[in-house]
Formats: structure tokens, C-alpha cells, sequence
């Protein structure tokens, strides 16, 4: 269960972190402004983001309609598994049933995170941003990280 809640904590971080990307951030504007709209979506709730990637018409329609799912699963698993999770304690079949459900989001998860990868990444680019410029932007970003 906690695995499956870091893949959704991050998708919903890099969610509201692509919704600055193409709505928010103007050129130029800086690391530390932008970080700050990045921090203020992220306080958002995961649905919030997805609402205003639709509204701002930022995501494809079958996009959408896969994060709308996840979020009805995301919603079960904070706010309604607890007796789920109770019965998978104490039942064989209901224990597969509750483990492939997590299963199930964590792949989703990490298959829509991927696309947002993909999307901001095309907005880039799209944008003027080489792909050189990515790859030092994240040479210098590792780097920090690790000193």
C-alpha cells in the first residue's frame, strides 16, 4: 500500500508541476518563481490539477479520461479501503483482489507519469528549449543532488 501511495504522490507532484509548466510559466521568469507556482499547485488536490489541465485543454481526451480513473481509484484507496483492506487481512481471495487493485494503480500510476514526462517534454521543445539544454539542465540538477 505504501509504494502504491509514493506513485501516487508523485504523479500527482509532477502533475501539478506540469500544469505551471504550460500555464502558468512565462519566459524567463526564473527558477525561484516558478518553484514557488510549483509548490502553490502542488498544495492543490490531485483533482484540482486534473480540472484545470482540462479547463486550460492541456491533456488529450483519452489522457483524461485515464486520470479521471486513476483519481476514482486514488480516491478509494485514501479515503475508503480501510475495510477493504480488513477483509483482504482475513480472506484468501479477497486479499488477491485488494493486492491486484494496488497493483493495478501502481501501474497506472507510473504509466501516466510517464506521459506527463513525455508531454512536458514536447511542450520544451516545442517551446525553443533544446534537447541539450534538458540534458544539462539535469547534469546540473544531479549534480547538486549529490554534493
Amino acid at each position: 500500500m505504501g509504494f502504491t501511495l509514493l506513485q501516487l504522490q508523485t504523479l500527482e507532484g509532477s502533475t501539478a508541476q506540469f500544469f505551471v509548466l504550460v500555464e502558468q510559466a512565462i519566459p524567463q521568469m526564473g527558477e525561484e518563481e516558478g518553484n514557488a507556482l510549483v509548490v502553490k499547485a502542488q498544495k492543490k488536490t490531485f483533482g484540482g490539477s486534473i480540472t484545470r489541465l482540462e479547463k486550460a485543454n492541456q491533456l488529450p481526451r483519452d489522457l483524461l479520461e485515464r486520470f479521471q480513473a486513476l483519481l476514482t481509484e486514488r480516491n478509494w484507496l485514501v479515503h475508503s479501503s480501510a475495510s477493504d483492506s480488513r477483509k483482504a487481512m482475513a480472506n484468501d481471495s479477497a486479499h488477491i483482489g485488494f493486492h491486484r487493485r494496488l497493483e493495478a494503480i501502481q501501474d497506472e500510476a507510473a504509466r501516466l507519469l510517464k506521459e506527463v514526462s513525455a508531454l512536458s517534454e514536447k511542450y520544451v521543445l516545442g517551446h525553443g528549449v533544446s534537447m541539450e539544454g534538458i540534458e544539462a539542465k539535469l547534469a546540473e540538477t544531479l549534480r547538486q543532488w549529490q554534493s
